[in-house]
């Protein structure tokens, strides 16, 4: 087994189809004891349907942006086992673009700063206090895997309406790239992973067969979204000690669509 015995937190797991829950579900099948954290009461759900499956989980719901609460949790976490060996920061808010590629928010010139200060936390600070409280732990040990889950958006590309996220974003990948040069020499590795296009359930892409959906596909070089899973393995390997002289890295997982010059059709239907 990959990663037999270490201690893993995963944050963002409550979505049944999402990221973080794929990714769980890969580091415990490969021998992780996971302790899950979200800010919602479904975390609780998806532990329990690991322990159903005969797995070693615990789960907190709590607000990560709350640096207090995130010790508090971690001090229970170490209580129980003693260390945490894996720290996948998968927690974050996404969706910036309405159906007709219209914003859903207000540009720059009109965003609250109330409003731009919920997405920076809560894409890059609930990261920020999360390794801020593990961190400590893996330096007086002299081990750790941090993998944090960034987007294409923002480091790669951007769109309107979207400088929230998009700073957001970014930030996680200047973190993950200054924390690597920092901790290198105690046997740590800080990683960034860049999803594109994720299908984890919902109306944004639409349904399998959809016209909308289809539109997608279409446009994307290998003609299909990626899955919560095609992240999962990528969190799985950044988090074993296969991947020990990868460090400071920032891994695009989009299936060749950031590096289109041209698309011929148009990432889904629009209305001018």
């Amino acid at each position: 087994m990959r990663v037999k015995d270490k201690v893993a937190v995963v944050t963002g797991v409550a979505n049944p189809n999402g990221i973080g829950y794929a990714s769980a579900k890969a580091l415990v099948r490969e021998g992780a004891i996971l302790a899950l954290v979200d800010a919602s009461k479904h975390v609780h759900e998806r532990a329990d349907e690991l322990k159903t499956a005969g797995y070693n989980v615990i789960s907190f719901q709590l607000d990560l942006t709350d640096l207090e609460k995130v010790k508090n949790m971690a001090q229970k976490v170490i209580a129980k086992y003693g260390k945490v060996d894996i720290l996948a920061n998968v927690a974050g808010l996404s969706g910036v673009f309405g159906a007709s590629r219209r914003p859903r928010t207000k540009g720059f010139e009109e965003i609250a700063e109330k409003d731009h200060d919920y997405l920076i936390n809560v894409n890059l600070k609930t990261t920020f206090n999360c390794i801020k409280t593990f961190l400590p732990g893996m330096l007086e040990r002299k081990y750790g895997k941090i993998v944090n889950v960034s987007s294409v958006t923002g480091p790669q590309v951007c769109g309107p309406s979207a400088s929230g996220y998009t700073a957001g974003k970014a930030g996680v990948c200047g973190l993950t790239k200054t924390l690597a040069l920092e901790v290198a020499a105690y046997g740590i590795t800080v990683n960034s992973i860049l999803p594109g296009w994720i299908y984890t359930g919902g109306a944004s892409y639409g349904e399998p067969g959809t016209p909308r959906r289809m539109a997608y596909d279409k446009s994307i070089p290998v003609k299909r979204l990626g899955r919560p899973e095609d992240c999962a393995d990528l969190v799985l390997f950044l988090a074993s000690d296969e991947s020990s002289y990868v460090n400071g890295a920032e891994f695009i997982i989009d299936g060749a669509n950031v590096i289109q010059e041209m698309k011929m059709e148009p990432a889904y239907p629009t209305e001018i």
